[in-house]
């Protein structure tokens, strides 16, 4: 193999990755979340409307995982776009889909609502 041939190889993932989407998202912690909330920013709830309903962030829009292709266009791209769930399981399975989608102002809540209690942050009950 000619050194062309093997330099073309190696810039291959970088060609393929420049064409894709190019979305982004950054984990956070609840007090970033809650300093966020004093900006504006939209907050959303990826959990079923029942678990919404036993408590949530003030302001929060419940916005089911299992329903991401009905609503994901629905997002502002222009303004930061919080994500949580019980855990931050689900939330980071919605802020990947969300990137490849090309969201780039994206913060996913690591440790959701169980992190949220436990820092000591109030919910809507």
């Amino acid at each position: 193999m000619t050194r062309r041939a093997l330099l073309g190889l190696l810039a291959l993932p970088l060609v393929l990755a420049a064409c894709g989407p190019k979305g982004s998202y950054q984990n956070v912690d609840p007090g970033e979340l809650y300093r966020a909330l004093e900006s504006g920013a939209w907050v959303v709830d990826v959990r079923t409307p029942q678990e919404f309903a036993q408590g949530h962030v003030p302001g929060a829009v419940n916005l089911p995982l299992q329903e991401i292709a009905a609503w994901a266009d629905r997002l502002p791209k222009d303004k930061p776009v919080y994500l949580y769930c019980h855990s931050g399981n689900r939330s980071r399975q919605a802020a990947e889909f969300l990137k490849k989608k090309g969201y780039t102002n994206l913060y996913n809540v690591v440790g959701g609502v169980l992190a949220i209690e436990r820092a000591g942050y109030p919910l809507v009950r």
